[in-house]
């Protein structure tokens, strides 16, 4: 899953305006679509097979040729766009799924689902519809969303209660600091709170500063602030908000004394936090959905809540990898498209062939509301990361800036990433970092999608 948000830079897109019309006939007389995703290996394309072995059984006109590729997979996919011959679905990352449909690689979904007698904004949460102009490009698939993953045994040491479980009333942000000075400790058993405390020889954090962009942008949204303005056109990190959550969390290093500096963080000695949580190294994180499985493994009780708040009220990030059609595609590939689509599909698949569903959060409100789909989706699924997760992405989160905001990887990637780390080892203050970051941003603006 995280590999989502990894930005790609797609040079030379060509887009052909000649695209082949539907799916070709094979040698046996079935109709043959063809489906494109990156998911080389692992659940995600165990996942895809069975669903793709599913819809073939219950049509059997139709064949699936199924293609997986890795790290050339856009590369394909471009290349196959300029000779026209697009598959007829394919999956595309979230911060391209808008720009490619705009520009004319994709067919617009909302005249087959009309088509179809189906309103997509009735079937899916509303966050993973790809739209511009009145155009449905792409509809998301395994969203992702982020979370705090807590030791609870350490909580219970420290008699400290757990985190609300609801993502509607999660911690303020104070309470998630006073709670993560008491869960610090170091070799002589003293929290930041007690005379005599050293920094230097911390055995049990109370967290880690979520310096990686996707993790303090759940709290500039809790903030109720963007990154950058309604229309694109400039930074709005720069806000007294804003200010106030990046010094927050460099406070949390050099003021609050419960988080290891950025230099330690980011050493080889950090780069496996849930190990640490485990071992009781760390009593709190935030992290993706995607983070779980290592608990699952391990058979780990884990807690889990929202992400704390600013202003009160919960309001995380939330996005999906987005499936897309051909322009021009045949009735036959949307049929296709629109079962792949339905997660209660992917949990039937899930029960067929007695696999696991990777990330599992559902974008199909029914798999929510409808108390069989429901169960069927808990009993392929764990149920605290499905609780929590699923109430997360229906409740309290925002489609994130990676998908809305044109030119993301220069603005986010290059320019504000790199310009806060200064910030995160105490070399600058939110405000000088900003304004060096402002300069920067100079003519890099290209409006948001709408």
């Amino acid at each position: 899953m995280k590999k989502l948000i990894i930005t790609v830079l797609v040079c030379g897109l060509t887009v052909s305006g000649v695209f082949a019309a539907g799916g070709s006939q094979s040698s046996r007389g079935k109709t043959t679509l063809t489906f494109y995703s990156w998911a080389d290996s692992g659940a995600e394309r165990t996942m895809l097979e069975s669903v793709a072995a599913d819809y073939e059984a219950s049509h059997p006109n139709i064949h699936i040729e199924q293609n997986y590729g890795g790290t050339e997979y856009l590369s394909k996919i471009n290349t196959m766009i300029a000779s026209g011959t697009t598959p007829d679905v394919f999956q595309i990352n979230e911060f391209l799924a808008i720009d490619w449909g705009e520009k004319g690689v994709a067919a617009d979904l909302n005249p087959y689902y009309a088509k179809s007698g189906v309103k997509p904004e009735d079937m899916y949460i509303n966050s993973y519809l790809f739209t511009s102009g009145g155009h449905l490009w792409a509809i998301g698939a395994l969203p992702a969303t982020i979370l705090v993953y807590y030791n609870k045994d350490l909580f219970k040491q420290a008699g400290v209660p757990e985190p609300p479980a609801s993502a509607t009333n999660p911690w303020t942000w104070d309470q998630f600091v006073d709670a993560a000075k008491k869960l610090t400790k170091d070799s002589n058993g003293r929290t930041p709170n007690d005379p005599g405390f050293n920094y230097n020889s911390v055995v049990q954090w109370g967290t880690v500063m979520p310096t990686p962009w996707i993790f303090w942008i759940s709290l500039i949204y809790s903030s109720g602030i963007s990154v950058v303005n309604d229309t694109g056109t400039a930074l709005a990190l720069d806000s007294l908000a804003g200010i106030k959550a990046i010094q927050s969390i460099a406070n949390l290093a050099a003021v609050d004394k419960v988080a290891p500096s950025f230099a330690t963080s980011v050493s080889s000695a950090f780069s496996n936090q849930p190990t640490m949580l485990m071992n009781g190294q760390l009593a709190m994180f935030m992290s993706g959905n995607w983070d779980h499985g290592s608990f699952l493994t391990e058979k780990f009780d884990v807690g889990l809540s929202q992400v704390p708040t600013f202003t009160g009220k919960g309001n995380n990030l939330t996005w999906a990898a987005g499936y897309m059609m051909k322009k021009n595609g045949s009735d036959d590939a949307f049929q296709f498209f629109q079962y792949m689509m339905d997660f209660n599909n992917w949990v039937s698949s899930a029960v067929n062939h007695n696999i696991g569903l990777p990330g599992g959060i559902p974008t199909t409100k029914n798999t929510f509301t409808d108390p069989a789909l429901n169960a069927a989706w808990m009993s392929k699924n764990d149920p605290t990361i499905a609780r929590v997760a699923g109430d997360i992405v229906q409740n309290a989160a925002r489609l994130g800036e990676n998908v809305t905001v044109k030119n993301w990887a220069a603005i986010m990637d290059q320019t504000i990433a790199p310009g806060l780390e200064r910030v995160w080892m105490g070399e600058q203050t939110p405000q000088q970092a900003l304004q060096a970051i402002n300069s920067q941003l100079a003519g890099k603006f290209q409006g948001v999608f709408k």
